[in-house]
C-alpha cells in the first residue's frame, strides 16, 4: 500500500513543477508570431478600405466634374449677330487651362438662355471654376445677345455666376484642341491661335482627383467632346 502512494506523491509533485523556461520561451514567441501576423491582416485591411474609399469618393468627384464639362462644351455653338455679319465664333479663349466659349442652348432649366461659359483649372488650387456671363438682348431684337469680349484668358466683366466644379483637381494641363482633321492646335505652354479658334471642332478633357499625381487612389477620366451645334466651315 505504501508503493502506491508513494507514486502517487512523486506524481503529484512531478505536476506542480509547472512550464520549463524552454516551453515559456517558446509559448510567447509562437503567440507574438500568432499577434504580429493577425496585426498586419488588420492593417492591410484597413488600409485597403481607406483605399477603396479614397478611390470610390474621386471617381464621383470626377465623373461629376466630366460631366459638367462634357454637358457645357457640347452646347458650345456660333454668337450670330443682328448686322448680318458673320457670327462671333464659338470660341473666345482656348488653352491647356482654360476655355471660354458662347452656348445657345439649354444648360440648367427648361428654357433656353444664350451664355457665356468659362471653364478653369487653376493647377495651385487645385480647383476646376465654372464662369458665366448672361447674354443681354440686343436693343430693338431680342433674338441677338451681346457678351463681354476679350482675347486673353479673362474678362474684366463680372460673371452673372461662378461654381466650383470639382477640388482636388491635381492634373497640370486640362484641355486639348483638335481641328477637323485631328490636328492638334495650340500646345501645352501656348493658347490656341485666334485665327485657329474657328476651327475647333473636340475638345479632350482630362480630369484627374487626388491628393497628387502620383496618389495610389487618385482617378484619372479621359472623354473626348464633340461640337455638334458648330457652324461646318473651316477643316
Amino acid at each position: 500500500m505504501k508503493a502506491p502512494k508513494r507514486q502517487l506523491r512523486a506524481r503529484l509533485r512531478s505536476d506542480e513543477r509547472g512550464l520549463t523556461l524552454v516551453e515559456l520561451l517558446v509559448a510567447m514567441t509562437l503567440s507574438l508570431i500568432v499577434l504580429t501576423v493577425a496585426g498586419s491582416f488588420l492593417v492591410s485591411s484597413q488600409r485597403a478600405t481607406n483605399t477603396a474609399s479614397s478611390v470610390s469618393a474621386n471617381t464621383r468627384t470626377a465623373a461629376n466634374a466630366m460631366n459638367a464639362v462634357g454637358r457645357l462644351l457640347r452646347a458650345a455653338t456660333d454668337n450670330p449677330v443682328p448686322t448680318g455679319d458673320d457670327s462671333q465664333f464659338a470660341f473666345q479663349y482656348a488653352s491647356a487651362n482654360s476655355v471660354r466659349f458662347f452656348a445657345y442652348v439649354n444648360l440648367e432649366s427648361t428654357l433656353s438662355q444664350a451664355v457665356e461659359v468659362q471653364l478653369t483649372l487653376d493647377p495651385a488650387r487645385k480647383t476646376l471654376t465654372e464662369t458665366k456671363w448672361s447674354g443681354v438682348a440686343v436693343a430693338g431684337n431680342s433674338s441677338y445677345f451681346s457678351f463681354p469680349l476679350g482675347s486673353g484668358p479673362a474678362l474684366s466683366a463680372v460673371p452673372t455666376t461662378t461654381r466650383t466644379l470639382a477640388s482636388s483637381v491635381v492634373n497640370g494641363s486640362m484641355f486639348v484642341f483638335k481641328d477637323g482633321s485631328g490636328r492638334v492646335l495650340g500646345s501645352p505652354g501656348a493658347p490656341v491661335a485666334p485665327a485657329d479658334l474657328p476651327n475647333i471642332r473636340t475638345v479632350t478633357v482630362t480630369v484627374t482627383v487626388g491628393t497628387a499625381v502620383s496618389d495610389p487612389s487618385a482617378v484619372t477620366l479621359v472623354n473626348s467632346a464633340s461640337l455638334p451645334n458648330i457652324v461646318m466651315g473651316a477643316p
